[in-house]
């Protein structure tokens, strides 16, 4: 049912149940606003506009042409932007213009212009006070796409409102003329100065010019004539610096070759200068004589006169190649210190070109100069004669770019205050300012209200369990009216509810957390489990109790065991003794077999508290709680502790990792989200297996928890309860 109403909802869940709440606390906001709105909206003045409309002229009349500018303001190459615009705009809405209007209607000696009675005791404000005021009364509307725009002005008397309205508009005029007259003016005597000024600069530039003229000689020859000469001239010399600087190269490669060919000359081969033809004819009569000598010496051997012979021949053919060799490199030596000696008179000549070039261009670059001065200063000279005379005839025109199109009429009706736009904004207002407060409320409220709260913090809901009352309990006030309360079931012992009421709604919601649990591990169920809460009296001893209850009743042999060593009330809920119990197995004293009572329901079993200890926490650590605990669980399906709530003691979160899983109890409107956390963290620091949790005290007539609905309240309520409590019953008393 929680899932299709959401579904069926156009507003966010958290928003929904903030309006369902405090839906009364909206409608009294809403029903407040909305009267301070109209007894406010009631006792504003009303208020009444003028509008003048203005349109902005690209082409105002030009007597002089098109080609005489006007140098008070380009208005024709800048009003089709946009910062024209409102450039203007901004003027109309000046002080300097809401000033003028103060002077010409005396509005700072007028206390009516300031919703004040007629009184001749009146004391003048300040004009800018005056002013400010206005301009608080002003404002403009451009119409879109065209160059008009509409100045409107609001006042409480509509006679002057048009007034008003058609003085701003004559003042914005009025300044405009002035403004343009006056820099036309001031333009016209700043460029007469300018022209004296430059006239002179023109004088001294030409004399410049001509002086640097005569001085170089330029009037025979330009300076660009001489510059190609020299261009070409330096050109030729590269050239031929470039060749003979390639002939030496040539010269150095031949005469290190020879130098080389000392070590071996029978290698030698030059044939550059034709000079090597006796040096070819001895390296080929030095191979002959080598090859014969090595044919030869294979059959005679090396000491053979005729071997002897012929290395005196090699000998002497190979001094006369080292002969041939220096003479090669004398000569060789020569050629390159006369192309040494060429190349660098070629430089020396290269170098004074390039010097004489470089001093020409120094010369252009001043005779550019020079003759850039004279142009510059020739043409800012024509123009600003140009524009003198435009100024001077410029200065007799009286025209304006703006005119006016409608001027203001006195306005018959108000158009402040709106009664019924204001009483409708009154209304929403309010009505939004309730939905913030209540949703404000609702999000500060930390509390747990529904199975969906449980489910967003990361627990998984094994069941519900409905609020159920004691007789013996003092009235609950959870339920605002007397309709609720009746509606809460009443039993004389809620801890055994599942037996003593077993077709009730909390028995059938003990019954559905006995099955999810055992479907949780079908194959190998959990034997051991720890029921616990995050604080106390969120019900846990209840949730245990009938837990343990309704795994019995499936036939399983069930051990409830109160491991609560500091405030136990298992022995209260069963009426047991609880002078001996766990303490008592756990110092030694007593065995399992001897602490475990029989309560009168089949296959359950309970093991109370006993004696309060000292230590609780150390008690839990020892072996002896192992042992007891092995043997519970060898003895019995099920063996389900009622330990401490997490955030008031430690017991439970040593006990749980000692059991096969944790079965948290969450107390609906009572148990906050902080609460819950903190104790998931602490289950989860000692790595105990979380089970699931349970929604306890939850009001079955809220239809918020997402389990029970109101039909399955009334089919259980009319199975055992045809009749409904009187307003005298009590809600569940947990522990």
């Amino acid at each position: 049912m929680g899932a299709s109403a959401d579904q069926g909802s156009f507003l966010p869940r958290g928003l929904r149940d903030a309006v369902v709440r405090y839906r009364w606390w909206i409608l009294v906001t809403a029903l407040a606003v909305t009267t301070l709105v109209a007894l406010w909206t009631l006792r504003l003045p009303k208020v009444y506009q003028a509008t003048t409309t203005l349109e902005y002229d690209p082409n105002p009349t030009s007597p002089l042409g098109s080609s005489v500018e006007d140098i008070g303001g380009q208005v024709s190459h800048f009003l089709m932007s946009r910062e024209f615009f409102e450039t203007q705009n901004l003027i109309i809405q000046s002080r300097a213009v809401a000033e003028r209007v103060v002077e010409r209607l005396g509005l700072a000696d007028d206390p009516t212009f300031f919703g004040q009675e007629d009184d001749p005791d009146w004391a003048p404000v300040p004009k800018e006070v005056a002013a400010q005021r206005l301009q608080g009364k002003l404002s403009l509307d451009p119409i879109k796409d065209t160059r008009l725009v509409r100045l409107r002005i609001r006042d409480n008397d509509p006679e002057r409102a048009a007034t008003l309205a058609n003085m701003v508009a004559d003042a914005y005029m009025q300044k405009t003329m002035e403004d343009r007259l006056g820099s036309t003016a001031a333009a016209a005597e700043w460029l007469a100065q300018q022209l004296d000024s430059t006239r002179e600069h023109l004088n001294t530039s030409e004399h410049a010019l001509h002086e640097f003229k005569k001085r170089h000689n330029v009037l025979s020859v330009s300076v660009e004539n001489r510059q190609n000469l020299l261009s070409e001239e330096i050109r030729e010399y590269n050239e031929r610096l470039t060749d003979t600087r390639a002939r030496r190269i040539e010269l150095q490669a031949r005469l290190e070759r020879l130098k080389r060919a000392r070590k071996s000359p029978e290698a030698v081969h030059d044939s550059s200068q034709g000079e090597d033809s006796n040096l070819d004819s001895l390296r080929s009569t030095l191979r002959a004589k080598i090859t014969e000598r090595a044919s030869l010496s294979v059959r005679y051997g090396n000491s053979h006169p005729t071997i002897l012979e012929l290395d005196g021949e090699i000998a002497a053919i190979r001094g006369s190649i080292s002969a041939e060799v220096d003479a090669l490199i004398q000569v060789a030596a020569g050629d390159l210190e006369e192309i040494e000696a060429v190349e660098a008179g070629l430089s020396t000549v290269q170098s004074q070109a390039q010097k004489a070039g470089l001093e020409l261009n120094l010369r252009e670059i001043e005779y550019s100069r020079l003759s850039r001065q004279r142009e510059s200063n020739s043409k800012l000279y024509d123009l600003l004669l140009q524009r003198t005379a435009e100024a001077d005839l410029t200065r007799l025109l009286r025209t304006t770019h703006v005119r006016v199109v409608d001027r203001a009429l006195v306005p018959t009706a108000a158009i402040s205050p709106m009664v019924g736009l204001n009483l409708l904004g009154g209304a929403a207002g309010g009505l939004l300012i309730g939905l913030a407060l209540a949703f404000l409320l609702h999000q500060m409220d930390r509390r747990i209200r529904d199975v969906r709260d449980v489910e967003g913090l990361g627990l998984t809901i094994l069941g519900v369990f409905p609020r159920v009352g004691e007789a013996s309990s003092p009235t609950p006030r959870y339920g605002r009216g007397r309709s609720k309360r009746k509606r809460v079931e009443v039993v004389e012992n809620v801890v055994q509810i599942v037996h003593t009421h077993p077709m009730s709604m909390a028995a059938e919601s003990c019954r559905t957390v006995r099955t999810n649990l055992m479907f949780m591990a079908a194959e190998s169920p959990n034997k051991t489990m720890v029921v616990t809460s995050a604080n106390p009296k969120d019900g846990k001893t209840t949730v245990a109790s009938n837990i343990a209850i309704a795994l019995a009743q499936s036939g399983q042999r069930v051990l409830l065991i109160d491991a609560d060593l500091r405030r136990p009330r298992i022995h209260q809920a069963f009426g047991l003794d609880n002078r001996t119990g766990l303490t008592n197995a756990l110092v030694g004293e007593r065995s399992l077999s001897q602490v475990t009572t029989d309560v009168g329901i089949d296959k359950l079993s309970v093991v109370t508290c006993g004696p309060l200890p000292p230590n609780p926490a150390e008690l839990l650590h020892t072996k002896q709680f192992s042992r007891l605990l092995e043997e519970a669980a060898s003895q019995y399906d099920r063996v389900i502790f009622d330990s401490p709530p997490l955030r008031a003691v430690t017991d439970a979160a040593i006990l749980a990792p000692q059991c096969g899983g944790v079965l948290l109890v969450v107390r609906a409107r009572a148990t906050t989200r902080d609460a819950v956390i903190s104790a998931i963290r602490s289950l989860r620091d000692v790595r105990a297996n979380i089970l699931g949790s349970v929604l306890n005290d939850v009001d079955s007539t809220s239809g918020e928890h997402g389990y029970l609905g109101g039909s399955y309240y009334h089919y259980y309520r009319s199975e055992e309860h045809p009749e409904e409590v009187d307003s005298d019953g009590h809600s569940q008393s947990a522990a």
